[in-house]
C-alpha cells in the first residue's frame, strides 16, 4: 500500500509533461515576448490579470485588430510582417490564456 500512494504525484507529474504547448507560444517567443514579459512601451506583462482584463472588457476582437493593425507604441503584427493573421490571433490566444 505505501509504494502506491508515492504513484499519484508521480502519475499527475508525467500527465502534465506530455500536454503540447500552446500553440501560439512559439510564436509569442519568437515576435512578443520582448514586450510582453517586461512591459516595455506599456506592454501588458503575460500573466498579469489586471492589465490584460482592462482589455479584455473590449473583446478579442478588440484584441485581435490591435495585434494586426497596431495600437499606441506597438507596432502591426507585433513588429514581424511575416506572421499571418492567423499566426498573430495565436500569440493573441496564448497570452490570454495566461490569465483565465
Amino acid at each position: 500500500m505505501t509504494k502506491h500512494r508515492f504513484m499519484l504525484p508521480l502519475i499527475l507529474a508525467c500527465s502534465a509533461c506530455s500536454q503540447a504547448p500552446h500553440p501560439g507560444q512559439a510564436i509569442w517567443e519568437d515576435t512578443c515576448k520582448v514586450c510582453h514579459s517586461t512591459g516595455l512601451a506599456g506592454a501588458p506583462v503575460i500573466g498579469n490579470q489586471a492589465a490584460w482584463n482592462k482589455r479584455l472588457v473590449r473583446g478579442k476582437d478588440s484584441l485581435y485588430q490591435h495585434a494586426l493593425e497596431g495600437w499606441g507604441d506597438m507596432p502591426a503584427r507585433g513588429g514581424n510582417p511575416a506572421l499571418s493573421d492567423d499566426e498573430v490571433r495565436l500569440a493573441v490566444d496564448y497570452m490570454v490564456s495566461k490569465v483565465k
